[in-house]
């Protein structure tokens, strides 16, 4: 496991720099544990044992930690702006298929708003929602996910993993709570930052909150979320001054991703057990038979 510092000046009116641990590089899931170890003791302000980590898996270590709304689609450039209008259209479209729903929205109002707006992400349409996971094997799941095209030889993948409590100091959601409370989304005080009409804009951050546990996946995922503000220009968590302070960065090294990809299926961290739904179980089904058929083949023509 290769440790990597990063020098810090604490603020503009106390020059002093910081050498803190802030990224790691690691080939094996046995050096990947290790790393969330390290990470606990770096970001965890001085209390491991208490302290609640995310963990993010990506499957490039340049990408940043932006939610999809900022992405380019063909030759539109989004921003969140563009929320207001995926959500109409969603809505419009999808109302036949309410009844196939588990939990389908109510009409109107803060609550029904998160549940569309997380429904319209886990169906793949972009939002100003990033996921994240309370399990560490989770996120070096989806940093090595076989089925994801981002991930290329030569390129590390990354897990990143967020005191979400440190971030969330930014913000004060009650005033009889400490700041670095995690709200759900659905509380009135999150909604004066982050709601559909929110006008207060006290810190150009996202927060660490609960989303609705409106989908088999959330659940299985142990999903949790970071939401951006609703304006056109975000800047990425990990681009923050301060990022060290709630960050920690582990690196996975693209010639060693095969092998934990084989670790982690022998651990059962799977698409399937992540992604609990018929389509998942039938693209398992037939890998199944693919591999058993190829298996019997070899072993008639051993014989």
């Amino acid at each position: 496991m290769i440790v990597k510092e990063q020098s810090l000046t604490s603020n503009d009116s106390n020059p002093e720099v910081v050498t803190k641990q802030v990224e790691v590089r690691v080939k094996s899931v046995q050096e990947y544990l290790i790393a969330v170890d390290l990470a606990f003791q770096t970001i965890c302000n001085g209390d491991p044992i208490n302290c609640e980590l995310w963990y993010r898996g990506q499957a490039q270590t340049g990408f940043d930690l932006l939610p999809t709304i900022t992405r380019k689609i063909d030759n539109l450039q989004l921003n969140p702006l563009y929320e207001t209008v995926f959500l109409s259209k969603f809505k419009s479209l999808v109302i036949p298929y309410l009844g196939d729903l588990p939990a389908p929205p109510l009409p109107n109002g803060i609550t029904p708003y998160w549940s569309w707006l997380f429904m319209l992400r886990h169906y793949g349409l972009p939002a100003r929602i990033l996921d994240w996971s309370r399990d560490a094997l989770t996120g070096l799941f989806f940093a090595t996910d076989p089925t994801d095209p981002s991930l290329v030889e030569g390129i590390d993948a990354t897990v990143w993993v967020l005191n979400p409590v440190i971030l969330n100091r930014n913000f004060s959601f009650h005033s009889f709570l400490q700041p670095g409370y995690i709200p759900n989304v659905e509380e009135p005080s999150f909604n004066i930052f982050f709601g559909p009409n929110a006008d207060i804009l006290s810190s150009p951050k996202p927060a660490a909150a609960i989303g609705p546990l409106n989908t088999t996946r959330i659940v299985a995922q142990r999903g949790t979320f970071t939401v951006f503000p609703l304006v056109r220009n975000l800047i990425a968590l990990n681009k923050f001054e301060d990022f060290a302070n709630y960050l920690f960065k582990i690196d996975i090294a693209w010639d060693h991703v095969k092998d934990i990809q084989t670790q982690l299926k022998h651990f059962g961290v799977t698409r399937l057990a992540l992604y609990l739904d018929i389509t998942t179980i039938v693209a398992e089904v037939k890998q199944q038979v693919i591999d058993e058929g190829v298996h019997t083949t070899n072993l008639c023509l051993n014989q």
